[in-house]
């Protein structure tokens, strides 16, 4: 497998020597929409490295619609894990389909536990992640639709393959547990303010700076602390 054609950005800031421990064990997948990768309580069987898929986190209590609290493309990897059995709390789906790489559970935590620098990079990340879910929570909490929506709008605009976001209003209204309709005005709101032009199934960006600005603070400082925590890209 040639690591230069690889897309995840977690095997792409790996050694060498920790790729080649790695590569025979991935399986590429092609993962397709609403796919469930991990269900809360239940244990986790693979870790699933994201090449052009996206899936979403998810939480939810009692009997409450399930909310986006993160989002994982190209940057990241599902759930860490250090022993057999080992579960989570929140789910894990795709929302958009393509490509990944799964490594099965018992071959994942011999990696990780075998090699330090392997387990340092995935703790980093794990922090970066608990940044960008405290993020979500404040966005859910204190921002307005509007600002919410041009968040999740940047933050799929950033791990997109393709440029526009082919999806519709009911997606976006899923992860943030509010109605369709209200999602529909907000893109209208944005577009009003040439941020994004949206046609049926599709988003397109027009002003990454405006759709920022719009966005009211509650983007940009995960991802920022992303880039600080994990470091450059080894792999170009």
């Amino acid at each position: 497998m040639a690591r230069a054609g690889i897309k995840n950005q977690i095997l792409q800031r790996l050694s060498a020597a920790d790729f080649e421990a790695i590569e025979p064990f991935l399986i590429p997948l092609a993962l397709r929409v609403r796919q469930v990768l991990i269900k809360p309580g239940v244990p986790i069987t693979h870790v699933y490295f994201m090449e052009t898929a996206v899936c979403q986190v998810t939480a939810s209590i009692r009997h409450s619609k399930p909310m986006e609290v993160g989002l994982i493309g190209r940057e990241g990897v599902t759930d860490h894990i250090l022993e057999l059995g080992d579960s989570s709390i929140l789910g894990c789906t795709v929302q958009v389909a393509g490509d990944a790489f799964a490594i099965e559970a018992s071959d994942y935590i011999a990696w990780v536990t075998e090699r330090p620098q392997v387990l340092w990079l995935m703790f980093r990340y794990q922090q970066a992640m608990a940044v960008q879910f405290s993020f979500a929570a404040i966005s859910h909490g204190s921002f307005s639709i509007e600002e919410r929506v041009a968040r999740c709008l940047l933050m799929n605009f950033d791990r997109n393959n393709e440029g526009d976001l082919r999806f519709a209003h009911d997606v976006i209204a899923r992860g943030l547990a509010v109605r369709r309709a209200g999602v529909t005005s907000a893109i209208h709101v944005l577009e009003g303010h040439g941020a994004i032009r949206g046609t049926r199934g599709n988003i397109h960006l027009r002003d990454r700076a405006t759709l920022q600005e719009l966005a009211a603070g509650s983007y940009g400082i995960p991802e920022i602390e992303y880039l600080r925590l994990m470091g450059p890209l080894t792999v170009q």
